[in-house]
């Protein structure tokens, strides 16, 4: 009698096990055949599984657009195909948007994505430059103080973070706060390296609400500096500010910056959701800033050719005192290349995971997903196919500058994501665009950079691209000498 106990269970749990793994067979996708190794179980015993790169193989297992996948105990739907993820994202009304997005106000619904987009417009990100402008200053103050005896050395992945924690602090809480100095600031709890997910929770518990143990210290803030704003009539051109126009149901297209104050019933947004909103910004931000900007001086000083076409095309700009101007940004056209091949080799967000929110049927096939299930769009592995781009683990930004035929031009114009595409797209990617350009134009400008010899660079996604290695990013300063006067033609690139 006892001994048919443990049978039933086992039985019980082979079939369900076999059940959840017939999924993607029984509804007649494309899919992967199911198996359990010792090799695979033993990367997730000892924490060295990487969700990203097994999804990475899982696209290049499969030919078809749509390749079923599972996840552990998730049946996962990959999209292969690109301008497939594209109509399944741009055309799905709401189908796979992300709830946190969501805010129902008394009888209104309310999309933040979308309402928030203006705060991110040129002419937005042009008043708020000077501040950012601040903070680099800040940055290279820093830099100057250690660099006394003509040369320093250290980590730059660890100088960007802090770089990326200060324009946080300043432009999205209000603060303003140098953590090169102050190094018993909350915001620098941000800095340390992020926390790696182990291989179990990646792939199961990816999508369960995790409360930030730093969430209520920074709602404090937020409370504090809202009502300086409303009450107190301060104004500040920064994101906080439009965050307080929004809660008071200003529009936010125009280019005012005084915020007039509603009801408290009448209000958006109350403070806890503000908080909210900026605590999703302060981590989408920050590793999205300071990942590319890492990643773009690791590969660039590898190339000097890449350096001195940088630094000549900044020279080009005839920078007053050192300080950059928010219209010059445009002229930088090589620096635009260069971060374009970044974010190609190094997508801030390398994969695209929603849950599919009510039964769709997918365009241009015969399938549709059900409510509940994961869709997948593999953006590092798909801006990393030959298909699309030669030699794709060599970093050439002149990949961007001309192709020899328009249907190559065509392919890697589509392939390129970058911050994300359709409802997953960052509306945040010009702020972004704007604080990187500007950190390498003051870096390059008054420095040479040099990787240090013994450095063993290592880059994981933990999800976004992060140096692993024991020192980091570990490079050489040199304060140069700046040239005012070129010989060196804008378009001879």
């Amino acid at each position: 009698m006892w001994l048919l106990l443990p049978i039933l269970a086992y039985t019980v749990i082979f079939v369900f096990v076999r059940h959840i793994y017939s999924y993607w067979r029984r509804k007649g996708f494309p899919s992967e055949s199911p198996s359990l190794s010792l090799h695979f179980l033993a990367q997730v015993y000892r924490r060295e599984f990487r969700h990203v790169d097994a999804i990475s193989d899982a696209y290049q297992m499969g030919r078809d657009r749509l390749f079923g996948i599972y996840c552990f105990f998730r049946p996962v739907l990959l999209v292969r195909n690109l301008e497939l993820a594209r109509s399944i994202l741009e055309q799905s009304y709401g189908h796979f948007s992300e709830c946190k997005w969501d805010y129902v106000k008394g009888y209104r619904r309310i999309n933040l994505l979308e309402r928030l987009t203006p705060i991110f417009n040129s002419s937005r990100l042009s008043a708020m430059f000077n501040n950012a402008q601040h903070v680099a200053n800040h940055m290279m103050q820093h830099l100057l103080d250690k660099a006394e005896q003509g040369q320093v050395q250290l980590d730059m992945q660890q100088l960007l973070r802090v770089f990326a924690v200060n324009i946080i602090g300043n432009l999205i809480y209000g603060l303003d706060v140098n953590n090169f100095e102050q190094s018993d600031h909350i915001l620098n709890n941000f800095v340390k390296r992020p926390v790696q997910c182990c291989g179990l929770q990646s792939f199961t518990l990816r999508n369960v609400p995790q409360k930030s143990s730093l969430a209520y210290r920074l709602l404090d803030i937020i409370k504090r500096n809202v009502a300086l704003r409303e009450m107190g009539g301060i104004i500040r051109k920064d994101i906080l500010q439009l965050l307080v126009l929004f809660r008071n149901g200003n529009d936010l297209s125009g280019d005012k910056w005084s915020a007039e104050n509603a009801y408290e019933d009448d209000k958006l947004l109350s403070i806890q959701r503000l908080a909210k909103v900026a605590e999703d910004l302060l981590h989408s931000a920050l590793d999205s800033i300071a990942s590319t900007l890492t990643l773009t001086l690791y590969e660039i000083v590898q190339q000097p050719l890449i350096v001195e076409k940088l630094q000549v095309e900044i020279k080009e700009l005839d920078l007053v005192h050192g300080q950059l101007q928010f219209e010059q940004l445009e002229e930088l056209r090589y620096m635009d290349m260069c971060l374009r091949e970044t974010l190609r080799k190094y997508p801030p967000l390398p994969i695209i995971e929603r849950i599919c929110r009510k039964t769709f049927k997918l365009p241009n096939t015969k399938f549709s997903i059900e409510e509940g299930k994961t869709l997948m769009v593999p953006l590092l592995a798909i801006q990393r196919d030959e298909k699309y781009f030669g030699e794709p683990l060599k970093y050439k930004p002149l990949r961007f500058l001309h192709d020899k035929s328009e249907k190559t031009s065509e392919q890697r114009r589509t392939a390129l994501v970058g911050f994300g595409l359709g409802s997953a797209q960052c509306v945040a990617q010009n702020f972004a665009k704007m604080v990187i350009k500007l950190a390498l134009v003051k870096l390059l400008h008054n420095y040479h950079l040099e990787l240090d010899a013994d450095s063993n660079v290592e880059v994981s996604h933990l999800p976004a691209p992060f140096i692993t290695s024991k020192d980091g990013l570990k490079m050489q300063l040199k304060a140069r000498e700046i040239v005012t006067q070129s010989n060196y033609r804008k378009n001879s690139f």
